[in-house]
């Protein structure tokens, strides 16, 4: 016993041991290089999905879930309408600064999105003009822009208005 411990605790025996853990270190290195990131732990790669990462624009929120959520195929006129009006505003035909911006779309929006909304410039929505016609689509109706798409989810609310809940922007 006391040999083997001298001949692991000389110097020869301390290389050894450091030898065999830098080459473990290094082992358990390429191994993690060797494992995808995708999700499919390294096997075939043809059946596995990815999703594009995007920037934020900053506008988008979740998606509806709750009991107010309209579920029919297809959005009454009038919620179609309101999306209009809001995208109308949203566009900001007068001017407004910040607030009166906000003030302006406010009325079209949950009381959750409109907490959102405060804060962001209205210089920094991505279009100027309506471009064509609303196309509903489940609780969504997308509103083409002269430079991309204006997603709105819709919701119904007590008294049978209709509010955005979730806006959503799509370069063209």
């Amino acid at each position: 016993m006391n040999r083997a411990l001298r001949i692991i605790f000389s110097r020869y025996g301390i290389v050894v041991i450091i030898l065999v853990l830098v080459l473990g270190v290094i082992a358990l290195a390429n191994r993690r290089q060797e494992t995808p990131l995708d999700g499919t732990n390294g096997a075939d790669g043809s059946d596995a999905t990815s999703e594009a990462v995007t920037a934020d624009d900053g506008f988008a929120t979740d998606d509806c879930e709750d009991d107010g959520c309209f579920t029919d195929e297809e959005l009454p006129q009038e919620a179609v309408d309101k999306a209009v009006a809001f995208a109308e505003a949203w566009l900001n035909p007068n001017g407004y600064g910040a607030q009166g911006w906000l003030d302006s779309i406010r009325p079209f929006l949950t009381e959750d999105t409109a907490a959102l909304m405060e804060g962001v410039d209205p210089e920094t929505v991505p279009a100027t003009e309506i471009a064509g016609e609303p196309a509903p689509d489940g609780p969504k109706v997308a509103i083409p822009l002269d430079t991309g798409t204006l997603t709105l989810t819709m919701v119904e609310v007590s008294g049978g208005d209709w509010l955005v809940s979730a806006i959503d922007w799509e370069q063209s």
